[in-house]
């Protein structure tokens, strides 16, 4: 509620006059202050009149200026629905629509929603951040980052819009990964299980799949006599399509995935998806998970789930002596940027360099 102060003031030659203050909020989210001279009064509740009206009549012109130009910048709870409206219509995955809904809803209207478009400012967004500043910085920032995205959307369609800028949060990403040593537990325990927990940790440690291509793998793409898997398909944002970078890639069977592939088709439908579940649908990512804390858990080792199988395969790779285009290659990544971010040097690779270094010879001395 807004509120008028009044306080007397005492000016030249000991004459005392009235003045007054008040702040509003004005609908376009601006405030607006204002402290003048109550001229005429000579009492605190002829002052206080005075203050009252003026400001009645600055919240009346703030609503009518409002009002002239809503339609040039529309509320971001209006315009929310309108951009979420356009993915429907551009055939944006559901996945996608589904968590722009989830941030608006959840995180950004209740503390924008009533807020023009035209008035975000750097502001309005640290105030948005100081809401957020329970979850981590990476979702804090996607979240911003959704904000902006449909705000440079209000801007190509021509609303009234202001792009503020304010500097990400830094981010601190802690990456898991199993070493060698905990893989093979690992592969030793998932043997103990059968075929479908065993086949789950060698296609991501032994073959580098991704979770989703793990799941979208059909029996045809398995080529027994070339030894190859042929990765042409990722489960993602409910349905099949393309692996990343819409490129299919090649991968050769180690000996153990071969006999476990061999193994599993003897006991299963020899068409259709390789990893399925009790009522024959396709194995989803959060089965794949349940099986590796399952295999995890006998094992010893923590349960990381299917992405450090992945980072496993890699940092194997170059331990073997793998060069980085190689691991590119059969991780289908688009730049070696990427793939740098998958390798992980061990205690015993680095003690193997050093040791090199040390020799002058480039070959680690033998150990007796």
């Amino acid at each position: 509620m807004h509120e008028v102060n009044v306080y007397a003031r005492e000016g030249k030659h000991g004459r005392t006059h009235w003045q007054y203050d008040f702040r509003v909020e004005l609908p376009d989210g601006k405030v607006y202050r204002e402290r003048r001279k109550a001229r005429g009064a000579n009492t605190e509740a002829a002052a206080r009149r005075i203050g009252e009206a003026r400001m009645l009549q600055v919240i009346r012109e703030g609503q009518r200026s409002a009002k002239k130009d809503a339609r040039a910048a529309p509320t971001v709870a209006e315009f929310a629905a309108e951009w979420l409206a356009l993915g429907r219509s551009e055939r944006q995955s559901p996945c996608t629509l589904k968590n722009r809904r989830v941030m608006l809803d959840k995180h950004i209207l209740p503390v924008l929603g009533d807020r023009r478009l035209d008035a975000l400012d750097e502001k309005a967004l640290l105030n948005l951040r100081n809401h957020l500043a329970e979850h981590k910085s990476s979702t804090v920032n996607l979240i911003v980052r959704s904000l902006m995205a449909m705000l440079r959307c209000a801007e190509r369609l021509g609303h009234k819009v202001r792009l503020p800028k304010v500097k990400p949060l830094a981010e601190v990403r802690e990456r898991h990964w199993y070493t060698p040593h905990q893989y093979e537990a690992l592969v030793a325990s998932a043997a103990t299980f059968g075929p479908e927990h065993l086949l789950t940790i060698l296609l991501g440690g032994d073959a580098g799949l991704r979770s989703g291509e793990i799941t979208a793998l059909h029996w045809e793409d398995v080529d027994f006599e070339m030894d190859t898997l042929f990765v042409r398909r990722n489960f993602a944002d409910g349905e099949e399509r393309a692996p990343k970078c819409s490129k299919t890639r090649e991968v050769p069977l180690s000996d153990r995935l071969r006999a476990a592939l061999l193994a599993l088709r003897r006991i299963s439908e020899p068409t259709g998806h390789v990893l399925v579940r009790d009522d024959g649908q396709p194995c989803r990512n959060y089965l794949l998970a349940r099986r590796i804390a399952q295999v995890a858990d006998y094992a010893g080792v923590p349960a990381y789930g299917p992405h450090a199988l992945r980072h496993a395969f890699a940092s194997r790779l170059m331990l073997s002596g793998s060069g980085a285009r190689v691991v590119m290659d059969l991780l289908g990544h688009s730049s070696l940027q990427v793939t740098q971010i998958y390798t992980h040097a061990t205690a015993d690779h680095r003690r193997a360099a050093i040791s090199r270094l040390s020799t002058g010879t480039g070959e680690a001395p033998a150990r007796t």
